[in-house]
């Protein structure tokens, strides 16, 4: 079997070399930095039977390798290995042809696994992350106005409303107004679920 691992940090490889052995001890294991030196192994070897990337690839990303897969009719089995766990980015990659998602913060064990399902054609997601990226289809965030965004991000910073109104020049009125349509949009009830919301969309940078 044939892994085609494309991340640019060395030791990250190594120690997925060594993990990958427990699938196979034949297994062979090709490691790259980069778009054009995956794409270039493709051209001179062939398919492998799995491709784990990276998403902070150098250069081009994770996401335009997996478009330049579909682009060629690849068929690869593909598994994003990613230190993030925006919601926004394991939907870019499922929709560019990625099988599953694996946070790097995940244990040895949610890796094998998730590479287990990738092989048998299945998809992988873990929970959290699948609940993470259902919410942002469901949830109608792009019907949030700018200044309901900006309310939004004042909140979050833990400003009461007579501050968020002092600071955009509103009356508490209209700030109050504001957060109602945030809280139906996102189907909460308060304050603290409406934040947690916003930081699982993507909305906020994490805490």
């Amino acid at each position: 079997m044939q892994i085609l691992l494309a991340d640019d940090h060395a030791l990250f490889r190594d120690g997925l070399r060594q993990l990958l052995r427990r699938l196979d001890e034949a297994v062979e294991v090709v490691a790259v930095a980069d778009v054009e030196a995956a794409l270039a192994h493709l051209d001179a070897a062939g398919e492998p039977d799995l491709l784990l990337l990276d998403l902070g690839l150098p250069g081009r990303d994770g996401v335009e390798l997996l478009q330049a897969l579909a682009r060629r009719g690849a068929c690869i089995p593909s598994l994003v290995v990613s230190a993030s766990e925006d919601p926004r980015a394991v939907r870019r990659a499922l929709d560019a042809g990625a099988l599953g998602f694996v946070p790097k913060s995940h244990d040895a064990g949610a890796m094998l696994e998730a590479i287990r399902h990738v092989l048998a054609g299945e998809t992988y997601l873990p929970a959290p992350m699948a609940a993470a990226v259902a919410a942002l289809e469901t949830a109608p965030v792009a019907d949030l106005t700018p200044r309901q965004r900006e309310v939004l991000r004042l909140l979050a910073e833990g400003c009461a409303n007579k501050e968020i109104a002092r600071r955009l020049d509103l009356t508490e009125h209209t700030v109050k107004a504001h957060l109602g349509a945030i809280f139906r949009a996102f189907g909460v009830r308060n304050r603290t679920q409406c934040v947690e919301t916003a930081r699982r969309l993507g909305l906020l940078d994490p805490s």
